[in-house]
């Protein structure tokens, strides 16, 4: 069975007060009363001896005995009896006292009264009264001889009525001290238990998850300590289940815009303040820090914080936290406060030794200041925050970027579908063609359009720029050469045509370089046009070169009247074996780590030994060269090559 500590107190109370009872009516009623009894026995058998050692005997004068007990008994109130035998045992003296023998009739006589004292030295007393009558015997001795014997009875009714008396009285006592000390008890264990009860009862609440503290007792003891440690115990599992909780919370999104406002609210709470802000970093200005937690509405009261290199460094140090009117006064205009403004307290957020943000917290009504611990709770938990919130916008940046390269990839394989599936297939002839983006998708652009009578015509292009946006004009330019394409039987007006458009399309800044030819299968000929595009090269198979770069200006830079008046066209016959190579800038513009460019002559160099191979060869000889130049630096451009071969047999 389960016992309280209170019960156990007031029992254990209850008993020391009862054995102190015990001891007190055994020491001051029991032990007095017996001493008083042996006191008055001791007085009788002295009493006895006087009677005993006096020599009256001898002189056989029993009345001379008689005077001396009856002076006796008068003046010994507890004798009840004084009686004298003589050495044959007869009776010859004696005293009655009639006040305490209590006899069934009135005794007159000397021998009635003798016969009472017979009848009492013989013990014929009444078995109630035995505990109150004591007898003592003494012989009457002279030397050897045994002359008689004094016997004297007395009473202790009086003793054994105050030994009653005081067990009774005791008792009583005992029982009124029980009493009390059981309410004292109770009161007094009541006070001193209930601290333990409320502590346990909270960590019987703490137990099924309730971090609920204990009111700290007025006393100034043991307790009051065990309290004080159960509450800070409680406190730090209290700030442990909020450092949990919103860890958990923290990861269970990546949502910047909701784990800002999470952030403002647990930290908030944790601490008890008013009203909290956050200010972010910048990722696009440096030293700037805005206000991401307000509505759009308010974000005029608290504008961005300008923060220098100095204000910045003042802020990283404090990165415990600090009471914001504690700060310098730069600090505090940098921070948009003064002085005289209420206190609050500023807790910077770092991630890596850097100042990713910064934590407002107002002050509760009624309080002038946070306590160490809050702030540097605070601390703890705008740390933990400050990881995730940068996780947060780490990830957003990445998701950004990895919608950004999907688009991307399908912005690629949108643009390599409409470049050439394969080289045309022409009788005595050769085709090969690469397009290689700088970035994932690019702004070159080369095709094939098979014409009417056999003709094939060869278009490669560059939009000024690269990446996305010069890979839709470029997809535009496609459409725009299949139909025109159909339509015009001259590369000069095809790119007259061509221009007209896209100058009505492009923006000022943006403008395409061309060449668009037409070969004539029949004729072994190339007739082209170049609207400000790289020249084209001819390699004889004897190895003999040419660029050839009729005048032109680029597609979009003029509305019709000047790009007409400038572009020619011109007229290639091919031999056999004869090699055109027809390529964008990104080729002969590529530079090394020196900066170096590329260039014509590196070009031509590469073709030195290949120019016969098959045009498979010549292509990645030219490549290989490129990239044997460039030495591990990035490409900056697209590159882009048609080559063209002639292998028809001359007649």
């Amino acid at each position: 069975m389960k016992t309280t500590l209170r019960g156990k107190f007031i029992f254990f109370s209850t008993v020391l007060i009862t054995l102190m009872m015990v001891i007190i009516t055994y020491l001051f009623t029991i032990r007095e009363l017996a001493n008083k009894r042996r006191a008055v026995e001791w007085q009788i058998r002295r009493i006895a001896q006087n009677i005993a050692t006096t020599q009256l005997l001898d002189r056989q004068d029993w009345s001379v005995y008689q005077n001396y007990i009856s002076q006796l008994m008068a003046i010994n109130d507890d004798i009840i009896y004084i009686a004298i035998y003589d050495d044959r045992n007869s009776l010859r003296a004696h005293a009655l006292n009639r006040n305490l023998v209590e006899m069934d009739q009135p005794v007159y006589s000397q021998r009635a009264v003798a016969e009472v004292v017979k009848q009492l030295v013989g013990g014929g007393v009444a078995e109630e009264s035995q505990g109150d009558l004591r007898s003592e015997r003494i012989n009457i001795l002279i030397g050897d001889r045994v002359l008689g014997s004094v016997h004297v009875g007395f009473s202790v009714i009086d003793i054994n009525r105050d030994l009653r008396n005081g067990i009774l009285l005791n008792v009583l006592l005992g029982f009124i001290f029980i009493f009390g000390a059981v309410i004292a008890a109770v009161l007094i264990s009541r006070r001193l238990t209930r601290p333990l009860e409320d502590l346990n009862k909270a960590m019987q609440a703490l137990d099924e998850g309730n971090f609920s503290s204990c009111d700290e007792p007025a006393t100034h003891d043991e307790i009051a300590d065990l309290t004080r440690s159960f509450n800070d115990m409680v406190e730090g599992l209290q700030e442990r289940q909020i450092i949990e909780n919103l860890g958990y919370e923290l990861s269970a999104s990546f949502q910047f815009d909701r784990l800002a406002l999470l952030v403002r609210d647990r930290l908030s709470n944790a601490i008890g303040a008013a009203d909290a802000r956050m200010y972010i970093r910048d990722s696009d200005e440096n030293g700037l820090f805005k206000e991401i937690t307000v509505p759009e509405n308010q974000q005029s009261i608290f504008p961005p914080l300008l923060l220098n290199p100095q204000i910045v460094g003042f802020l990283q140090q404090q990165r415990n936290g600090f009471m914001i009117l504690s700060a310098p006064e730069p600090v505090l205009q940098a921070l948009k406060h003064d002085n005289r403004s209420e206190d609050g307290l500023v807790v910077p957020m770092t991630v890596n030794d850097e100042l990713f943000g910064l934590l407002f917290f107002e002050l509760p009504k009624e309080s002038e200041n946070y306590s160490k611990k809050q702030i540097h709770f605070a601390a703890t938990l705008a740390g933990q925050a400050a990881l995730a919130l940068e996780n947060a916008l780490l990830y957003d940046k990445l998701r950004k970027q990895e919608r950004m390269k999907r688009e991307l990839e399908i912005a690629r394989d949108v643009q390599q579908k409409l470049l050439p599936a394969k080289m045309p297939e022409i009788p005595g002839f050769q085709f090969d063609g690469v397009c290689l983006s700088a970035q994932e998708v690019g702004g070159d652009y080369f095709d094939f359009f098979h014409l009417a009578n056999g003709n094939i015509g060869i278009a490669i292009a560059d939009v000024s720029g690269h990446g996305a946006s010069a890979s839709f004009y470029m997809a535009e330019i496609k459409g725009m050469m299949l139909y025109m394409t159909t339509i015009f039987d001259s590369p000069r007006h095809l790119l007259i045509e061509l221009n007209k458009k896209l100058y009505q399309n492009l923006e000022r800044r943006i403008f395409v370089t061309m060449t668009y030819g037409i070969l004539n299968p029949a004729q072994n000929r190339l007739i082209f046009a170049r609207a400000g595009h790289n020249p084209l090269l001819k390699i004889c198979a004897a190895g003999q070169h040419r660029f050839f770069t009729p005048p032109g200006i680029g597609l979009g830079l003029d509305a019709g009247e000047r790009f007409e008046r400038q572009l020619e066209e011109i007229q290639l016959d091919l031999n056999h074996n004869d090699t055109l190579l027809f390529y964008t800038d990104g080729l002969v513009e590529t530079m090394n780590p020196d900066n170096d460019l590329f260039g014509e002559q590196q070009l031509l160099k590469s073709l030195n030994s290949v120019h016969q191979h098959s045009l498979m060869d010549v292509r990645i000889s030219i490549l290989n060269a490129l990239k044997k130049f460039m030495n591990g630096a990035q490409q900056q451009d697209d590159i882009t090559m048609v080559l063209l071969r002639s292998v028809t047999k001359s007649k």
